[in-house]
């Protein structure tokens, strides 16, 4: 009798702790999914905040402190980058057109800001051969995969995945804008987010082109 009452304590006890067990993954898994949520939440509160305090870009030259050489070595240069499908681009296959790069990242809040006006930018554009419009991020190629859908904007700009970079192109930060002439000629580098479907801008890109 004494043993039965014992094994039934035991029971009792284990059916306890599988209990607690369930219930503290149960609010485990209730805690990484607010965590995520308010993630999410941050991110759209900081992209919007972003996005009321975008000015239109400078549209300035390349400091010569930080860019010596302006003018890109189309046989020499290193800058390699993938498609989403995983096919591979240099810059030679773009020589003698006007190229708009843009340096950007899924983590980086001001580069998301900015893509809409982007989006916008582009779709003026995109039928106009003379122009290639190329938006490298270095993150995984999943990684910027699996980020796509949250964003309607990036869905519609070409988006690659750098393989190789070149100094050419180093940058102090993220978003950084190059706008490049037809000569190969880097006129433009901006660092920062800004609304790029501006009409000051298209006046200057129609310029070049």
């Amino acid at each position: 009798m004494a043993k039965m009452i014992k094994l039934a304590n035991y029971q009792g006890l284990l059916i306890i702790l599988v209990g607690a067990l369930a219930y503290l993954s149960y609010t485990n898994y209730n805690l990484e999914q607010d965590l995520e949520e308010y993630k999410g939440y941050y991110k759209t509160i900081a992209i919007k905040y972003v996005q009321e305090i975008m000015d239109k870009p400078e549209l300035s030259a390349p400091d010569p402190e930080e860019m010596e050489v302006t003018t890109i070595d189309f046989e020499s240069n290193m800058l390699l980058f993938n498609d989403l499908e995983g096919n591979e681009f240099s810059l030679r296959n773009f020589e003698n057109k006007v190229l708009f790069i843009n340096y950007w990242a899924t983590w980086c809040n001001p580069c998301l800001a900015e893509m809409p006006n982007m989006a916008e930018l582009y779709n003026q554009y995109k039928e106009n051969d003379n122009i290639v419009f190329l938006y490298l991020s270095k993150e995984d190629a999943d990684t910027i995969i699996d980020y796509i859908p949250k964003d309607d904007s990036l869905g519609q700009l070409p988006i690659y995945k750098v393989v190789t970079d070149d100094d050419l192109f180093s940058t102090r930060g993220i978003p950084t804008t190059f706008i490049v002439n037809r000569n190969g000629e880097i006129v433009i580098k901006d660092v920062g987010s800004a609304v790029w479907n501006d009409q000051s801008v298209v006046d200057y890109l129609d310029k070049l082109l």
